[in-house]
C-alpha cells in the first residue's frame, strides 16, 4: 500500500508551528503515523528541503512551490506511479484499517481517485485515494493557479464518493478523520489520548 504524509502546511492558524512535530500522547504526530503504517511504502512529501530535513525517512519535495496540498498530492503520484493514499500529517487517529478499506476499493474499481464524504455533503481529500490519472487536471490547475484540490479531481472521470458513514464498521467514532487545526484542536485530540488506546489504530 502506497502511503504519502503531507507534511508541507504552515500550521498558521497554531502560529505557524510545524505540525508533524506536535506532540500528543506524548509522541510526535510524524512518529505516530510512521508506526502506524510501518510496512508500508510511506513517503513524507514535504515543502522544501529544509523542511524535509526534520526527518529521519524517506522524503520528497513539492515539485510546484507554494502550492498547497495540490502539489504534495501530484508529487507523490509522481513519486509512487501508482493508486496512493495521501493523509495530512494533523491526522494522528487515522486507523490503518480504514486506509486499507479505501485502498482496497480504489485498486479494484480502478478509480482515479476515491473521496470519502459526508452525508451533509463535505468531502475529505486529505484522507484518500489517488491515481496518477488525476495529474493532467492537476497541471491545469497549476497553470490556472487553481488551488482547491476538488477542482482538478472533479474534472476528472472515474471519481468515486465513498459514503463515511460505510467506515464506522471500522472506526466507530470515526476518529479517523479527526484533524489538528487549532489549539483547541490539540486540547481535544489530548482528550481523545487518554480514553484509546493508539496502539490498536
Amino acid at each position: 500500500m502506497n502511503i504519502a504524509i503531507l507534511a508541507g502546511g504552515r500550521g498558521k492558524r497554531m502560529g505557524y508551528v510545524e505540525k508533524s512535530q506536535i506532540k500528543i500522547c506524548g509522541r510526535r504526530i510524524i512518529d505516530i503515523l510512521l508506526e502506524r503504517f510501518r510496512n508500508c511504502n510511506v513517503v513524507i512529501v514535504c515543502r522544501d528541503i529544509k523542511q524535509a530535513e526534520m526527518f529521519n525517512h524517506e522524503c520528497i519535495c513539492d515539485r510546484v512551490k507554494n502550492f498547497g496540498p495540490l502539489s504534495g498530492i501530484y508529487s507523490a503520484l509522481e513519486y509512487f506511479e501508482d493508486h496512493t493514499a495521501v493523509i495530512a500529517t494533523d491526522m494522528p487517529f487515522v486507523r490503518r484499517n480504514v486506509v486499507e478499506e479505501i485502498f482496497k476499493k480504489a485498486k479494484e474499481l480502478n478509480t482515479s481517485a476515491l473521496i470519502p464524504y459526508w452525508r451533509d455533503g463535505k468531502f475529505e481529500p486529505m484522507l484518500a485515494v489517488y491515481s496518477p490519472e488525476v495529474m493532467g487536471e492537476i497541471e491545469r490547475s497549476f497553470r490556472k493557479n487553481e488551488r482547491k484540490i476538488l477542482d482538478p479531481i472533479f474534472r476528472c472521470r472515474n471519481v468515486f464518493l465513498y459514503d463515511i458513514e460505510c467506515l464506522r464498521k471500522l472506526d466507530k467514532q470515526l476518529l479517523s478523520f479527526f484533524n489538528i487545526n487549532t489549539h483547541d484542536d490539540l486540547k481535544r485530540a489530548e482528550e481523545i489520548c487518554s480514553s484509546i488506546d493508539l496502539g490498536e489504530l
